[in-house]
């Protein structure tokens, strides 16, 4: 599972894990906790993910397993092998509420600029596409939407329903366009 954050990846994850029976790995805490971080980007506010050493530590995270995994996190797709993903579902949200969201986590206003605009040029669904292919991937829209209703359609999705590919653009809204404007 991927997404800029604000998208409702770790919620989301675990009520996956808890309806799948699973467990739920996010990856950003994975790194703190187990002190897979290579360094600080000031610019970014925000630590720099030691990819081997990631890789390594879900490879043996995976090879015991205790039901499926849910791996979550906006850099999943560089840290998570193509032939260990079933599905991949890229959250969303609608850019003018993921920067509400930001900032009332405090972003500041450079991080909140780059992942609106990564959010509204769709950054993650490339990058997984890039990962994974066309045909894995599921775009789930979050906006307004609870963490219940998002993991029932994943649920869904994974027992055969359909999934959304490339139907969310953002360009085109109104809204985008102000959020453009006011940069």
């Amino acid at each position: 599972m991927t997404g800029v954050p604000g998208v409702g990846k770790t919620t989301v994850a675990d009520r996956l894990a808890e309806g799948l029976g699973g467990v739920h790995i996010d990856l950003s805490n994975l790194a703190e906790r187990e002190n897979l971080i290579a360094g600080w980007d000031e610019e970014r506010e925000t630590a720099i993910v030691d990819l081997d050493g990631m890789r390594e530590r879900l490879m043996r995270i995976h090879d015991s397993p205790k039901g499926p995994l849910i791996v979550e996190g906006h850099f999943a797709p560089v840290i998570v092998p193509s032939e260990m993903a079933s599905f991949v579902f890229v959250l969303r949200r609608a850019p003018w509420r993921l920067k509400e969201e930001l900032e009332a986590r405090g972003y500041g206003r450079e991080k909140v600029r780059e992942n609106v605009e990564a959010e509204l040029l769709g950054v993650c669904l490339v990058e997984a596409i890039e990962a994974y292919g066309s045909e894995r991937i599921c775009e789930i829209d979050t906006t307004g939407r609870t963490p219940e209703e998002i993991s029932e359609e994943i649920l869904s999705i994974i027992d055969g329903g359909a999934c959304d590919r490339g139907r969310i653009d953002w360009l085109g809204c109104a809204e985008s366009e102000r959020l453009l404007e006011d940069g």
